[in-house]
């Protein structure tokens, strides 16, 4: 069991430099910053900052995008996930970040991008109740258990209040029973990864 279980941390170690190694090689093509990690600042309010994989476009591609869809990401740190949104024909996509510091990164990241419709808003997820107008949400394990059910009780009040079809797009779903036993939302289907965390669970209500 250890030298399976050693061979399974090196495997995920080498897989995971390949992943940094060739976003780096992106950002260096765009003249952006998405693929350094960051550490949290304060940990009781999110997790570290990871840049969403490529796999979303895979997931997108599969869902009834519109251009009066309007989509947020919850948790959105330097904005890697709401580029690749940008190559969809989404009405705006806004991102909340409750550090000042990658607010600042995302906003400079989508500035030489030219994405305008791209914005970013510093906020606490677990405050934020301006739920109303998105009907795509999407989170890459951006919290811990406590913040993400109060995230999760703002989303539920925003459809009892203005009830609506919604996709829910959750890379790395640690939180993925809170989200069934609403008895709102359902599994659409599932991106499976070698790499847990590269697994992309996709809901509708």
């Amino acid at each position: 069991m250890k030298r399976k279980a050693l061979k399974q941390t090196k495997l995920y170690r080498t897989l995971c430099n390949l992943w940094v190694k060739k976003a780096c090689a992106e950002d260096r093509k765009l003249g952006v910053d998405f693929a350094a990690w960051e550490e949290n600042p304060a940990p009781l309010h999110g997790n570290k900052y990871q840049p969403s994989t490529d796999g979303l476009k895979e997931v997108l591609d599969k869902l009834p995008i519109k251009d009066t869809d309007v989509i947020v990401d919850i948790g959105c740190g330097k904005g890697k996930a709401m580029y690749l949104m940008s190559r969809f024909p989404f009405a705006y996509i806004d991102g909340i970040e409750f550090s000042k510091e990658l607010c600042q990164t995302a906003r400079e990241n989508f500035k030489k991008l030219h994405l305008p419709q791209c914005t970013v808003i510093q906020a606490d997820a677990a405050e934020f109740e301006c739920y109303d107008d998105y009907n795509y949400f999407y989170i890459f394990n951006s919290f811990p258990r406590a913040v993400f059910r109060k995230m999760l009780n703002h989303i539920l009040y925003s459809l009892a209040k203005n009830p609506r079809k919604i996709y829910f797009i959750y890379l790395n779903p640690v939180c993925h029973d809170m989200l069934i036993e609403t008895g709102v939302f359902k599994l659409l289907f599932r991106k499976r990864h070698l790499i847990r965390w590269f697994q992309y669970y996709c809901y509708t209500n």
